[in-house]
């Protein structure tokens, strides 16, 4: 028999994860003070949907290794991460396109930007000398970066929105299932955008270990569930 959920211990929950967001945010702050304000507050909201995304591939390893009747609260909390995850990355994108539309810009290094539309479409297009012509996409690494942020955010807001009960029953246990399969395309997708930025875009005090440690976790907790599973599974 599995625990019950009930609406205080959700509450507990969602109190817990922001008591946690706002400790991050907090402890990663005096990193990011040369950054105007607005632009801090994004990366850091990007750093810690990364990280909360990353926490939802987690649950399902560790479910493994508990009690069964752990399931329905492991679950819950899984979908507790989630709805933070897509809050967070969702203020994240939201900050970036209203620094792109206005001031202060992004502190970006390594970047031209004389070509480049104005506002925030100049994170994804070229103008063109000959007005009677479409933007060009904007090709060079820190477009690509941008292009896979774009697709990381449709995919989080997709998950994000039906990260509840009633959005489960709505569209079938299994074409729910199938959605939310999504989840791990997610983390590397957003890995990959943080990674680009990293590399060629940003400075400190940004670095590769960042995002590639918890990621490298991750994928070892993953696949010795993974290895576990399969292994009773044909005993």
């Amino acid at each position: 028999m599995g625990i019950p959920i009930s609406f205080g211990r959700r509450l507990v929950a969602h109190v817990s994860l922001l008591s946690l967001i706002l400790l991050g945010v907090s402890w990663m702050w005096a990193d990011f003070s040369s950054f105007p304000p607005l632009e801090t507050w994004s990366m850091i909201l990007g750093y810690l949907s990364f990280i909360l995304i990353g926490c939802t591939l987690l649950i399902g390893p560790l479910q493994s290794w508990l009690p069964a009747r752990w399931m329905a609260i492991n679950l819950s909390i899984r979908r507790d991460i989630g709805i933070w995850a897509g809050l967070t990355g969702l203020l994240h994108v939201i900050l970036v396109l209203v620094l792109f539309e206005s001031e202060p810009r992004l502190m970006i290094l390594q970047e031209n930007r004389s070509e480049k539309t104005d506002g925030w479409l100049g994170l994804f297009f070229f103008a063109s000398s000959d007005l009677t012509m479409w933007p060009s996409p904007n090709w060079t690494l820190a477009g690509v970066a941008n292009y896979l942020g774009l697709l990381a955010f449709f995919i989080l807001l997709a998950l994000w929105l039906t990260s509840s009960a009633r959005a489960e029953k709505w569209l079938g246990g299994s074409s729910w299932k199938r959605l939310h399969l999504a989840n791990p395309w997610l983390f590397v997708i957003v890995l990959f955008h943080g990674l680009i930025y990293i590399h060629s875009i940003k400075g400190e005090p940004h670095t590769f270990s960042d995002m590639l440690v918890f990621a490298a976790m991750i994928w070892v907790i993953r696949s010795i569930s993974f290895i576990q599973r399969a292994f009773f599974r044909k005993r």
